[in-house]
């Protein structure tokens, strides 16, 4: 039985061999991934943003913060009292910056105490941005803040 001898052209197509099996692999891989966008209409919305921009003045004109806090039971976002007896319309949307299919978007429905509850149920464990874009007496508002669920 005669060896095989192994040298410099054996070795040479030993690595582009070895190198093509890893871009077969590497495209292979790449191809099963999940490629989302942030928004699928994010241009559009980009091209709005000056009146987004406008609703954040007014919000931050306030005479409080809205704020969104992680209790135990559910994601709790509470309104200054600048909204007292007035009525309040829009939506809520959290949204999952690592998953889109995770994200939860609701219609504001805010009760006496200015405050609306969102189950936990409804969020896994992970990060968080909170939008809340809402109307009330024909003045526009939003905010946007970071939460984590635990």
């Amino acid at each position: 039985m005669k060896r095989m001898k192994f040298n410099w052209g054996t070795g040479i197509l030993f690595v582009i061999v070895l190198f093509l099996a890893a871009c077969a692999v590497f495209i292979i891989y790449s191809q099963n991934q999940e490629w989302s966008l942030v928004e699928k209409d994010y241009y559009p919305k980009e091209l709005k943003y000056e009146e987004v921009l406008v609703k954040m003045r007014n919000t931050n004109a306030l005479s409080g913060p809205v704020t969104a806090s992680v209790e135990p039971a559910s994601l709790v976002i509470r309104f200054p009292r600048d909204f007292a007896g007035k009525a309040l319309s829009g939506t809520l949307h959290i949204y999952r910056p690592s998953a889109e299919s995770m994200d939860v978007v609701i219609p504001l429905q805010v009760d006496t105490s200015l405050t609306q509850r969102v189950p936990a149920g409804k969020l896994r464990r992970g990060r968080y941005v909170v939008k809340i874009d809402w109307v009330s007496e024909g003045t526009g508002f939003y905010k946007e803040q970071d939460i984590y669920v635990p």
